[in-house]
């Protein structure tokens, strides 16, 4: 077969095969296209006013309120979940949904992650652009048994956060002053699984000491500690600048907030600008996504 020849049939095998991935990848957009036109109208889940998971989540997609006020904007449509595990129960069950949650939570498994900009909720290169940082604030000077307690927080029990979270500190040894005294903790519901497992550990080693974890939501919480009815507040959003001037506060951990969808969704991948615009109301219906 002469040179002519053979570079007509290397052209047209190398075109048919182009045509062929054509025509895969095609099918492929068309299919995840059908299945998004039978989702119909995104129905948007969302924390209550005052979660610092949903403070933070605003901020970093970029439709927070400008003003005094700081509510985002929030399509008003939206369903309003008060804990981690409403938000995933109400995606579960619905195909529609779509919300938000801790990354660190243990009960994610039953619905999909997506990716955000194309980077993984599991990417450890400091690039998944949903990432914040859990806080444990307290008013004035912490007492014996409280100092001993974050001590533990910030050394040893940075193994326990090791599990679920990135660790702002080296595990250390810990040894405890064995201090006596109750601590109340309040707060972030997105941080209090994980606060109850460090307060038990360290109830351990210290058995002179009580330790009471309630959950109600950020905001509840510094607001408690501020006014003297907890002793530390759990906060999983940045502290606001008047909360910083009557408060102390150490940070614990590193947390990734992840978006979530019914498993039946064939999303894989969503950007910042279309989660935006789904939270604001721009996009009402998954097929507009495409």
């Amino acid at each position: 077969m002469t040179r002519k020849k053979w570079s007509f049939l290397f052209t047209f095998c190398l075109v048919t095969a182009l045509i062929g991935c054509g025509q895969k990848n095609s099918q492929v957009d068309k299919n995840n296209s059908e299945e998004l036109n039978k989702l119909r109208q995104i129905q948007v889940i969302s924390r209550e006013e005052g979660s610092g998971t949903r403070d933070t989540f605003a901020s970093l997609a970029g439709f927070n309120k400008d003003g005094a006020d700081g509510i985002d904007k929030t399509v008003n449509t939206a369903t309003i979940a008060d804990s981690m595990d409403s938000v995933i129960e109400t995606v579960n069950k619905n195909p529609s949904a779509i919300g938000y949650v801790s990354a660190g939570t243990t009960a994610i498994d039953g619905v999909k992650t997506l990716e955000i900009n194309g980077e993984a909720v599991s990417d450890n290169k400091g690039k998944y652009p949903l990432t914040r940082s859990f806080y444990l604030a307290y008013s004035g000077t912490l007492n014996d048994v409280e100092q001993d307690f974050m001590t533990y927080v910030q050394s040893a029990g940075q193994e326990i956060v090791s599990g679920h979270y990135e660790t702002i500190a080296k595990n250390a040894t810990f040894l405890s002053n064995q201090s006596e005294g109750t601590i109340r903790i309040e707060g972030s519901t997105s941080m209090a699984a994980l606060m109850k497992e460090i307060a038990d550990a360290y109830m351990k080693i210290n058995t002179h000491a009580t330790i009471q974890v309630t959950a109600t939501d950020s905001t509840k919480g510094l607001n408690s500690v501020m006014s003297g009815n907890c002793d530390m507040a759990m906060s999983s959003r940045d502290l606001k600048d008047y909360e910083k001037e009557l408060l102390n506060y150490n940070t614990v951990a590193k947390d990734k907030i992840a978006v979530i969808v019914n498993q039946k969704n064939p999303l894989s991948d969503i950007t910042l600008y279309m989660l935006k615009s789904i939270y604001t109301g721009g996009v009402k219906n998954w097929e507009d996504l495409q």
